[in-house]
């Protein structure tokens, strides 16, 4: 100690040693086993350490070894990891319509040919969601910023100068109706695209975008959908679509849904507005679960005979033959609903 300056300094004290102990105990995850070994002979050991006799004084520690019991044997099983089957209403549409138009389309890589229009109706929609944006940050688009919002969104890739021109036509007419018709709404808006993620049985993951949340003038929660013959689909599917968002919505925020909305663009004024339907909620879970587990083992067949669907598809040659149109009968692919 001589060849150290000011030696003193580096005596632990009492306290150095309590924290130290206290340092060694919180080091413990689960469980932690104290002894003390004395040594007859040892002057300095041959009494209890004064932190053992403060430690046996707390609440949460034995003195005494707990008697243990052996736990009952577990039969082995096989670890079967829940890989999960991610799914968008975009792709269930195409299953609902029919099961083996889905394995061409998403499992063979078969797609739908170009039409010159393609384009219009993601543009509308990116123009409205625009406006939406901007009403939600308080600045509310006139009919007069209708040209910009168009010349801006409208992407026509695959249209000639002629279908261009028509159809820019009449993506102005449309916007500057809803204007028109719902500005008064527009400042009751909540959400712009929302994206949900629903995660339901067998590990299927339903993701979506939600066109629009707003509120009525009555203070109900609307879920809204924008639909043009562009992107069009069955009535009772888009409905099935609106309450799974509805669903994804409550379990985002807790808050449920009262209304879905379908605001049709080609036509005139046109919206198609439900109150949620608890039953439509519950059957749409169970078809989609149903639907992840055909997917899981392939069950994805042909529909039983020709129907309309298959005149309207673009891929039908691919699965049979076209029939005498006289043979031709009608099926539906969803179950009615109740």
């Amino acid at each position: 100690m001589e060849a150290v300056s000011n030696a003193d300094r580096y005596k632990g004290t009492v306290e150095d040693e309590r924290r130290l102990f206290y340092v060694a105990l919180t080091r413990a995850e689960k469980y932690l086993f104290c002894s003390w070994a004395p040594i007859a002979s040892n002057q300095q050991q041959r009494n209890v350490s004064e932190f053992l006799t403060e430690f046996t004084h707390n609440d949460y520690v034995l003195t005494r070894e707990p008697k243990r019991t052996t736990p009952r044997r577990l039969p082995p099983r096989q670890h079967v990891e829940e890989i999960a089957l991610p799914l968008t209403f975009s792709e269930l549409r195409h299953y609902f319509d029919c099961p083996y138009l889905f394995k061409l389309r998403f499992l063979y890589g078969f797609d739908a040919p170009i039409e010159r229009p393609l384009g219009y109706g993601k543009s509308l929609h990116d123009a409205l969601a625009e406006i939406h944006s901007e009403a939600l940050l308080g600045r509310i688009p006139s009919i007069g910023d209708v040209p910009g919002l168009v010349e801006t969104h409208l992407h026509l890739p695959f249209a000639n100068a002629e279908i261009r021109e028509n159809l820019k036509n009449a993506a102005e007419d449309v916007l500057r109706r809803y204007l028109e018709q719902h500005g008064k709404n527009l400042r009751r808006l909540e959400h712009v695209e929302k994206t949900i993620e629903l995660k339901l049985s067998d590990g299927v993951v339903v993701s979506g975008r939600i066109d629009l949340i707003r509120r009525t003038d009555t203070g109900e929660i609307a879920i809204v959908d924008f639909k043009s013959k562009q992107r069009a689909q069955a009535e009772e599917i888009t409905e099935r679509q609106l309450h799974i968002y509805a669903l994804g919505y409550e379990r985002l925020t807790g808050k449920s849904a009262d209304l879905v909305e379908v605001h049709n663009l080609d036509r005139k004024g046109g919206v198609d507005r439900h109150a949620i339907d608890t039953e439509m909620i519950e059957s749409t879970v169970k078809i989609i679960g149903d639907a992840g587990r055909n997917l899981r083992e392939n069950r994805l067949p042909r529909l039983e005979r020709w129907c309309r669907k298959c005149d309207e598809c673009d891929i039908a040659g691919l699965c049979r033959p076209r029939p005498d149109p006289a043979a031709v009968r009608s099926v539906r692919t969803l179950p009615p609903r109740r």
